[in-house]
C-alpha cells in the first residue's frame, strides 16, 4: 500500500517535530549536567533510549509498517 503525497508530507512534519523536540531536550539535558555531575554524561542514557524511538517513527513515517491488504 503506498502512502499518498499528503500523508508522506504529514508524517515528514511530525517526524521532524519529533527529531527538534528531542534535539532541544538533549540540548537542555546537557546543560543541566554540566551543572549537576559534569563527571558522569547521564545525558547519554536518555540519549540511547529516544534514538531508537526517532529510529521507529522514521521508519513509520516512510510506511515500512504498512501492510498490503490488497493481497490477504
Amino acid at each position: 500500500m503506498a502512502l499518498s503525497a499528503e500523508e508522506r508530507v504529514r508524517r515528514g512534519r511530525i517526524v521532524r517535530l519529533h527529531v527538534i523536540v528531542a534535539l532541544l531536550t538533549l540540548l537542555v539535558l546537557i546543560a543541566v549536567n554540566a551543572f549537576v555531575s559534569p563527571s558522569y554524561p547521564w545525558w547519554l542514557w536518555v540519549l540511547i533510549a529516544w534514538m531508537p524511538l526517532v529510529a521507529a517513527h522514521t521508519a513509520w513515517s516512510m510506511g515500512l509498517f504498512e501492510r498490503n491488504k490488497e493481497g490477504s
